[in-house]
């Protein structure tokens, strides 16, 4: 099967307007963390759901869609985070195929590694462009790092690697139990179904 068909087979029945409805978690709740000031994103909620239920390109096209209405609508900056969303998408449907998202203490470790990997994927993006500071609750461990003598692209990978494994473990654990509390009628409308019911 070519990429062509396998992104046009995730993409047929419910899943349109299920990723319209990804985008506007990621959106609402993205915003509800920075006018908080949470040290965490929570921003990529509707892209793990989505590439759970539906598949991995339709959660890439999810987190990809979600940033650039992002930047469209006042934080540019978030359009250039789009390879880090490629990876959420990508790696969280891969750890749904392969059965994690049936049992919470595979979607902590899921969480932890998909954590790493953004941690990796966004820091050189973080610290080249726009000097470390994103204006989140998540800047405050970055000041932090660069007191302790780190440069910026340093302090930048260990504040990744303190909050990413746990903005994910936590993303990855209510999408986890939202899942697991939506109806098996429901849930079994979606390709990725066989992902979370054991």
């Amino acid at each position: 099967m070519t990429l062509r068909e396998k992104v046009r087979t995730e993409l047929s029945g419910s899943a349109i307007p299920f990723i319209a409805f990804g985008i506007a978690l990621n959106l609402t709740v993205g915003q509800i963390t920075i006018a908080l000031k949470i040290p965490l994103y929570l921003d990529s909620i509707g892209t793990i759901l989505v590439a759970v239920l539906v598949g991995p390109y339709a959660g890439i096209i999810t987190g990809s869609f979600a940033n650039l209405m992002a930047a469209a609508f006042g934080n540019p900056t978030m359009m250039f985070f789009i390879p880090v969303v490629i990876v959420i998408g990508a790696f969280t449907g891969f750890l749904a195929n392969i059965g994690w998202f049936k049992r919470w203490y595979l979607c902590v470790l899921g969480g932890i590694l998909q954590g790493i990997l953004a941690a990796i994927v966004s820091a050189p993006i973080s610290s080249y462009l726009f000097g470390g500071t994103m204006m989140a609750g998540t800047d405050a461990l970055v000041y932090f790092f660069r007191a302790m003598g780190n440069n910026i692209l340093t302090s930048v990978f260990y504040q990744g690697l303190t909050s990413d494994p746990v903005d994910k473990t936590v993303s990855y654990l209510i999408v986890f139990f939202l899942v697991k509390n939506l109806p098996l009628r429901l849930v079994s409308k979606f390709k990725g179904a066989s992902n979370v019911v054991s």
